[in-house]
């Protein structure tokens, strides 16, 4: 492995993180509730169009209504960023392997049959025990 490589998987988490804690930050959102009901796809879509590429052409990445669907985790919690084997064509991951996951043709850990971290209480419960820990919750992090 080349010393300092970032792969793109890490790469790409990197600027999520920093678009949603700008996003956070810009709008005050200053608990897990205000962060849930700003974050959801029919809130977004609108309010955030270039947080997403497929808020452009109303798509969605998981099967859920645009109510119930959340994309703060659009960058998934327990997604392997990672792992990045070239030689295995092994690319991303599931730290807690849920079933309905799958690797990709490409090699990809594809997890979009996976609703886990995009719906509003499993990110009520995780920001309510994370949040004082996370990137968003300091400013001097933020960019």
């Amino acid at each position: 492995m080349i010393p300092d490589f970032e792969n793109p998987l890490q790469k790409w988490f990197k600027e999520f993180t920093k678009k949603r804690a700008e996003i956070v930050k810009k709008n005050h959102l200053e608990n897990p509730q205000q962060i849930a009901d700003y974050f959801t796809y029919k809130n977004m879509k609108v309010l955030e169009p270039d947080f997403c590429p497929l808020y452009k052409t109303n798509e969605r990445c998981h099967e859920k209504s645009e109510e119930e669907l959340i994309c703060f985790f659009c960058g998934c919690p327990y997604y392997d960023y990672d792992l990045w084997d070239e030689e295995r064509k092994e690319f991303g991951g599931c730290k807690i392997n849920s079933p309905y996951g799958l690797r990709n043709e490409y090699g990809y850990w594809d997890c979009s049959n996976c609703i886990l971290p995009h719906t509003k209480k499993f990110l009520l419960q995780y920001l309510k025990k994370h949040l004082p820990y996370m990137e968003i919750r300091d400013s001097n992090n933020i960019g």
